[in-house]
């Protein structure tokens, strides 16, 4: 079967208009995936609060300086290709990685612990900010 131009320009609109339904109705690229994941680990108290939410869009952020590959993956996660079998493997290491930051950036061990507000200060980069590290500033180590 040929596709014409009128065609292949009329699937794309219909592809993008879905993509675009979709985001309005449920998608918001990595920030969004990062408060779903943040809900998930940490529950909904946690993942409603400023401070996530400043989190979430740093993390975006990070991920879309990494050129390329950094805009492709928000894009999966704009259009909600995320959740197709062929690419949920490939994705599952970003929840670990949001996790780590999270644990790392903001002070949530003491926030769930002990009832502390949830702050964020910066995203912990150990080559960049090693003194910001909240959860070695607080006593904790990872085993």
């Amino acid at each position: 079967m040929k596709l014409s131009r009128r065609k292949v320009m009329a699937l794309g609109a219909g592809i993008v208009g879905a993509g675009l339904a979709y985001r309005a109705i449920k998608g918001h690229g990595i920030a969004g995936h990062a408060l779903e994941v943040i809900r998930d680990v940490y529950g909904p108290e946690i993942a409603n609060d400023p401070a996530a939410h400043e989190f979430a869009q740093a993390y975006e952020d990070f991920v879309l300086e990494k050129g390329t590959q950094g805009q492709v993956l928000d894009l999966v996660y704009w259009s909600g290709l995320q959740d197709a079998p062929f690419v949920s493997k490939k994705l599952s290491r970003i929840d670990d990685s949001i996790i780590d930051k999270f644990a790392t950036s903001t002070n949530v061990i003491l926030a769930t612990e002990l009832g502390k507000p949830l702050e964020f200060v910066a995203l912990f980069d150990p080559f960049q900010n090693t003194c910001q590290n909240q959860l070695g500033a607080q006593g904790y180590s990872v085993a």
